[in-house]
């Protein structure tokens, strides 16, 4: 028989055999769910695997943390926020009873029929989006028909008192709207798997950046890519039990990155009220193709700046290249070079203003005509400017050497990329300017000193090429005597709070010293208020302001057929000069009415209006 403390012994050990049977029970049990039964168990059949996924999926992304910009007044040029509802996946019970579902579908003014068919066929949280057309989670572009609803304050409170747990409304970042201004400057974002792993490497090593992230893939997007990128996102989710039923207590959760410096605002130069009315004018006169560019007459900075084709930044076509920035691309100046080379002859004492040409509409070699059949005449240099005549300007290009106007092109700043560029936070070149052209007057292997090209390099043809920026800033170098800027588009970088991270300090590109003189700077301003008032310009004389300028129009090929590059360049008003612009319609069928007259007029015009 045993004694007691002999049974207390048994029974502990049996007793621990017992627990010990029930872990190792217990063991295999979570080894089957986890390993053996995930994909067929819980009463409902429901995936365990595939559920866990769908509740941490059951988010969605209302603002990618990335850097915005504002124009030099603070107004926002990216990241319009809107109020917008956002549908979660929950059983049907939870949608509500068919009063609340007839309610909502009020607020939202469409049929009960299209929110049930909409909220029947989500797996995933999405956002409203116009008649029911889901706009995509995460961040993605939207357009046109999906893009986001913003809803007002009073559909706001209408559907939040309605309490459905399967709707939410909250604030959601749209990076690129329907209005969006100033496209080709700004850029756009997308993924680029290839450049990610070639220029962020240690971003993607660490985590920071994946293979999906989208990144900035032309214009400013691109250029300030490092800082844009911000340091996390803020997301919206609701949390459900795997039948889809919103679990008690939990509600939705909003998560988002706990900084007050981040993200970064970068403050542009351009003014969005100006960006906006000369876009207007543009679309207004059916500009297919061609720039804009608007530059502040003292400091040269790029007030406005646009480009045509209008593209969209949210559905890219890459091949079809609209999203190109035009303004910064080189192409044939035609008449508008005939500055640069009038500078070189007055710069080289080549000529003298009052030296007379005689101009019978042609030279009889190398085909060389004036757009004038029947000629100038007897017509001093200054004249010849004003009327643009082809004639003078060949006879005073047999005066100069390729390699002196070339002198004086480079003292203008044509054939260099112009656009602000330096050290700037750890960079020793960078450059504000995406794909930025620096022109050019002759091309490789071409003699600089062939009778024939020189001819045609005279009146901006043969190899010259020149952006619409480098033509503007060629305005501001006169303005600004001889001294040569170097347009910025891009003041600073901001902290969220407000705070200065680092700023753009303004760059000369070339000295006063080291440009053309003040004389003849002077000279040429002078000039360019003869062709408007009795010259190729003279129709600009019923512009608001008093302004100057010079005509150009460059003959070129769309595939096979004759077109011309109409420009004008400019500044005003006359009296106090503020702006210099340059503006360029291209690829115009030849033969067609001029269209960069009126469009420089009514350029001026909103810019005169605008600083009444």
């Amino acid at each position: 028989m045993q004694t007691a403390p002999e049974l207390r012994k048994y029974r502990a050990f049996i007793a621990l055999l017992i627990i010990s049977a029930a872990l190792v029970a217990l063991l295999g049990r979570l080894f089957y769910v986890q390993l053996v039964g995930a994909r067929s168990l819980t009463a409902h059949k429901i995936d365990l695997v595939a559920g866990s996924v769908l509740q941490r999926e059951s988010g969605i992304i209302l603002d990618s943390g990335r850097g915005d910009f504002t124009d030099r007044n603070g107004v926002p040029l990216t990241g319009k926020t809107l109020n917008v509802l956002i549908a979660f996946p929950v059983s049907r019970e939870d949608r509500g009873d068919s009063r609340q579902i007839e309610q909502l579908a009020a607020i939202l003014k469409v049929s009960p029929d299209e929110w049930k068919a909409f909220a029947d066929h989500i797996d995933s949280p999405q956002i409203w989006s116009s008649h029911g057309q889901t706009a995509p989670a995460s961040g993605k572009p939207h357009s046109g028909s999906d893009t986001p609803i913003g809803l007002t304050d009073k559909q706001v409170r209408e559907i939040e008192a309605l309490a459905l747990p399967q709707v939410k409304v909250a604030s959601y970042k749209l990076r690129y709207d329907d209005d969006q201004i100033a496209r080709h400057v700004i850029g756009f974002i997308g993924q680029n798997p290839e450049q990610i792993t070639r220029r962020y490497v240690d971003q993607f090593h660490k985590g920071e950046l994946q293979l999906t992230s989208k990144i900035g893939g032309a214009g400013l997007e691109r250029t300030l890519e490092p800082w844009l990128q911000g340091i996390g996102t803020t997301s919206i989710s609701l949390f459900t039990d795997a039948a889809g039923h919103p679990l008690d207590g939990l509600n939705t959760r909003i998560v988002s990155p706990e900084n007050g410096f981040y993200p970064l605002k970068a403050v542009t130069t351009l003014d969005a009220n100006i960006q906006r009315k000369i876009e207007e004018v543009m679309d207004r006169q059916h500009i297919r193709e061609g720039a804009v560019v608007v530059l502040d007459a003292a400091s040269g900075d790029v007030a406005a700046m646009a480009s045509r084709p209008q593209y969209d930044p949210r559905h890219i076509d890459l091949p079809g290249g609209s999203w190109a920035n035009r303004a910064v691309k080189a192409t044939i100046p035609g008449s508008i070079f005939k500055t640069v080379v009038a500078a070189a002859a007055l710069e080289e004492k080549v000529a003298k203003p009052g030296d007379t040409f005689d101009c019978g509409g042609a030279l009889g070699k190398y085909g060389f005509t004036c757009w004038k059949k029947e000629g100038h005449g007897h017509i001093t240099l200054r004249e010849a400017f004003a009327q643009s005549c082809n004639i003078a300007f060949g006879l005073l290009m047999e005066r100069l050497t390729g390699e002196q106007l070339e002198r004086t092109a480079k003292k203008l700043g044509i054939g260099s990329k112009v656009g602000w560029s330096g050290a700037w936070m750890g960079q020793d070149d960078f450059h504000q300017w995406d794909a930025e052209d620096a022109g050019q007057l002759f091309a490789v292997g071409t003699s600089k000193n062939d009778e024939g090209t020189l001819m045609q390099t005279a009146i901006g043809q043969r190899d010259v090429r020149v952006t619409p920026l480098q033509a503007a800033n060629l305005v501001v170098s006169l303005l600004n005597k001889g001294e040569v800027k170097s347009p910025r588009v891009v003041q600073n970088l901001l902290f969220q709070n407000g705070r200065m991270l680092e700023k753009f300090a303004p760059h000369t590109l070339i000295p006063a010293k080291r440009g053309v003189s003040a004389k003849t700077a002077n000279e040429l301003l002078a000039w360019m208020n003869d062709v408007v008032d009795h010259g190729t310009g003279k129709p600009l004389g019923q512009a608001k302001w008093r302004i100057a300028g010079k005509s150009g129009t460059a003959q070129v090929t769309t595939g096979t057929a004759p077109a011309d590059n109409q420009w004008f360049i400019g500044y005003g008003p006359v009296e106090k000069p503020r702006y210099a612009v340059s503006v360029v319609v291209e690829n115009v069928s030849s033969g067609e009415k001029n269209r960069s007259l009126p469009l420089f007029k009514e350029v001026m015009d909103v810019l005169a209006a605008l600083r009444e």
